[in-house]
Formats: C-alpha cells, structure tokens, sequence
C-alpha cells in the first residue's frame, strides 16, 4: 500500500471512528471502523504506524468537537483531541510490532486488549466517567450489549474490536488459521447475548408511572412557587389517571433555606394525600450556604434524599458531592436513586446491585439526549435493574434490564409522559457481583503482549 492509500485509510477509519464515538452512532460502522487504519499500520514502519494511528484519532474527534466546545471550552477539546491521537498512535503501533514479532494468534489480540484495558482505565479515573466509551455505539444492537452483564462496557468494546483487528490480520496476513479462536469469541458473545434476550422475565409485574419535565424554565428557578403551580396540577392529573411512581427532573428549583420547608411539606403533602411515590431533583441550600445538588423521594409516611456524587466539571462546582447511595423498598420494589451524570460511572452503578428499579431525575444539553440516555440504559443491562430516568432537554426513557427501551419520548414544555416500568430486576449480574475484573484483566493481557513483542524484539536483534 502506498504512502497516500495508507493516509486515505487513516482517514477513512478517523470518519467512521467519528460517527461511532458521535452522539447519535450506526451501530454497525464500530465493528468495521479501526480496520483500515490497522491495514495501514501493520504493513508500515514503526513511525509511519503511530502516525497513522494518531490521524485517525484525531479525525474520530470531528462530530464531538462542537459538544465538547459547548460544554467546557477550547481546552478541554484540545486536551481531549491530543490524548485521542496519542492512544490510537501508541495502539497502531502495538498492533504493527506484535504483527511482526509475536505468533499470529497472539498478535490480533493485541488491539481489542489495549480498547477494552485503556476504557476501564479511563473508567475508573476520569471525572467523566466512562464517557466517550466506544461501547455506546452499540445501544441499538441488543445482542451486542448482554455481554456488559459479564464484563461491563469494556466487554463490548472488546468484542467489537476484536472483529476489526481479526478482519485486518486476515487482510494483511491471511492469518486463517489464526482467526478462527477470534470468530468464535465473537460469535459466542452474540450467541449469549441473542439467548439472554430471549429468556423470559421471571416477573412481568409493572409500575404505573408518570415522567414529567418542564422545559419551559431557564435554568433554575429561584421561584419555588412557580415551579409547583407549573408541576402540581400535572402530579394532580397523574395521580387521578392511577399512576403511583412520580419523577421529576434534575433541579427543578434551587431551594434557597426560606423556601426548603415549604417545598418539603407541599411534596409531602400530595404524595400522603394521593399515596404516590414521587422523586424530584433540587439545588438545596442549607442554612449554612452549602448547596447539594439533591432528589428528594417523597412517600406516604416519610421522605429521604439522595446527593448527587459526580459534579459536572466545571458547571456544578458549586455543589457538595455525596458520599452514600439511597436504596428503599415501596410497594415491594426495591428502588435506587442516582442523578443523571452519576449513571456514567459504572462503578457507583454497581452499587446498586440486586435493586428493581434505578430512578434517576437527570437533565441533559439537548443534543446529547440520546446518548446520555443509553449511558444509563447500559448500566441497567450491567447490573439487571430498570431505569426510570426523566431528563429535562433530554429523552424520558424506561428501560429493562436487557436494555430495551420500552418507552421514550423528548422532554418539552409541561410535559408529562405516562409509562409502564418493569417492577422486577433481573438479579445480580456476574458483572454486579465481580466488577470490572474482565476490564483490569484485558488491561493487564495487554501489557503481557507488549511485553512480549519487546521481548521478541530484542532476541531478533532487530530495530524493526
């Protein structure tokens, strides 16, 4: 291949990698994306393989770059945009050693070990989350994402890279023999995951609930009593239609301590009138100043609150992070509470293991409804639970815990959106029960093979 036709692959993988990692993906563009870019690398020098590999990181950042503009500001897109072309630098370069040094059958292990072990890296340590995962791409293909029930979105990423870094040694290598383990740990993996979807629930109780949004305010309102006239008569409505679940959205109004008794008794009053069970997220100020960012969970005999745990950077430095997770059993479902970015973490989500149903007031850009949205979907299907999840400038979603989007509609003005939850959790995942041992093993298998190329490098003596 020559010089230009591997640039052209560089870029063609960069544009399919960009739809991929967008906020609206096709699906099936991930498993075929980082092919050609492989191609490109292992039949090029080290340098020529980083470079490669690096152009298409950077072009993967082109339909994300005005979100991330919007959310944080230049900076933030160039650190983002450097550290992408760095790790698809460092990981063609990978792949293009291991291809010459390493057997075959090690060697197209090498690029799905380094996603999988670089995405739980960045899991577990970036103020994101588990943000940006290539895993997401894949929320439209159900069979795909049952495997997060065993190792968590690292797991899908896998899968879906070990299909490209197979196609690509089987195109520059006519590595057939070599291929054959990869094909069938893919096939295995959409095998379990066509079989999970299929089993039958072991309960098809539902809750009848209500999401309501209300888009008509900027930002948040510091007029608690315009927040309620605009909200009460909707729970009214709710409640006179037989609906028992309530939930609002993320910061409906900040609760400055004159208004915090009065929005506290007026909830509790219509949830112990109505006997309903309503969760709504406020700003709340303490007598102190100090401001959570808080949902409050309304019963008939009592009430608790839950603090968000995962500010977005930036934005809500002004708030207090929580430290605990509140769990409460209601009509005999088990039910979590989280707000909205704490469902990025796959590790506060899994503290909720063995819960029913996860209800979670979230409020989202606009833009990114759908994939922020999926973010807590996939979290359900790692753990076996339901989401409930009503987003302002978002998508009020219900899922199960396959996955399956059983209802959604866009957020608008004075909205309210009747749906069905399922009322029973699935049981503990492998995944709930060990974590992402998967992620920290794929981690680790991927050191062992670089630490095997340059192994092999220097007993062939050569600077290849």
């Amino acid at each position: 291949m020559l010089l230009l036709g591997r640039v052209v692959a560089a870029l063609i993988s960069g544009a399919l990698l960009a739809q991929s990692y967008s906020l609206h993906p096709f699906w099936p563009l991930a498993w075929i994306a980082p092919a050609p870019v492989l191609i490109a690398a292992i039949g090029a020098s080290r340098l020529g393989a980083f470079a490669y590999g690096a152009i298409a990181g950077m072009v993967s950042m082109a339909l994300m770059m005005s979100y991330f503009l919007q959310l944080g500001g230049a900076v933030p897109v160039l650190v983002i945009t450097l550290a992408r072309a760095l790790i698809w630098g460092a990981m063609a370069y990978a792949v293009r050693s291991a291809s010459h040094l390493l057997p075959k059958w090690a060697a197209v292990f090498v690029f799905p070990t380094l996603m999988a072990g670089i995405e739980t890296l960045i899991a577990a340590t970036s103020p994101h989350g588990s943000a940006g995962s290539l895993a997401y791409s894949q929320m439209d293909f159900l069979p795909a994402i049952q495997i997060a029930s065993i190792g968590g979105a690292p797991a899908i990423t896998f899968v879906v890279a070990l299909f490209a870094s197979t196609f690509a040694l089987l195109i520059s290598k006519r590595a057939l023999v070599a291929a054959l383990a990869p094909t069938l740990i893919v096939a295995a993996a959409l095998g379990f995951g066509y079989w999970r979807i299929e089993q039958p629930p072991e309960s098809r109780e539902t809750i009848d609930a209500t999401l309501i949004a209300g888009d008509q305010f900027e930002g948040v309102s510091d007029d608690w009593r315009a927040v309620w006239n605009a909200y009460i008569p909707q729970i009214e409505r709710a409640a006179d239609d037989g609906r028992h679940l309530i939930v609002l959205p993320d910061k409906i109004a900040h609760l400055e301590p004159g208004d915090r008794g009065a929005a506290i008794e007026q909830l509790g009053e219509i949830a112990r009138r109505r006997d309903l069970l309503i969760v709504a997220g406020a700003d709340d100020e303490t007598d102190g100043g100090a401001r959570f960012n808080r949902a409050f969970a309304y019963e008939r005999t009592e009430w608790r609150s839950y603090d968000k745990r995962h500010m977005i950077p930036g934005l809500e430095s002004a708030f207090e992070p929580g430290a605990a997770d509140v769990t409460f059993q209601h009509g005999g479902v088990l039910y979590g509470i989280a707000i909205c970015k704490d469902m990025d973490f796959p590790n506060l989500a899994r503290g909720y293991a063995g819960v029913d149903v996860m209800i979670v007031p979230a409020w989202d850009f606009g833009i990114d409804a759908w994939l922020h949205s999926r973010m807590a979907v996939l979290r359900g299907v790692e753990n076996g639970y339901s989401i409930v999840r009503s987003a302002r400038n978002g998508v009020l979603t219900v899922s199960d815990g396959y996955g399956r989007v059983t209802s959604q509609s866009p957020s608008g003005p004075q909205t309210a959106y009747n749906v069905s939850v399922p009322a029973a959790g699935l049981g503990a995942t492998f995944y709930a029960q060990f974590g992402d041992i998967f992620g920290w093993s794929m981690l680790a298998l991927a050191a062992l093979l670089i630490g095997w190329t340059i192994w092999a490098r220097s007993r062939a003596g050569q600077g290849d």
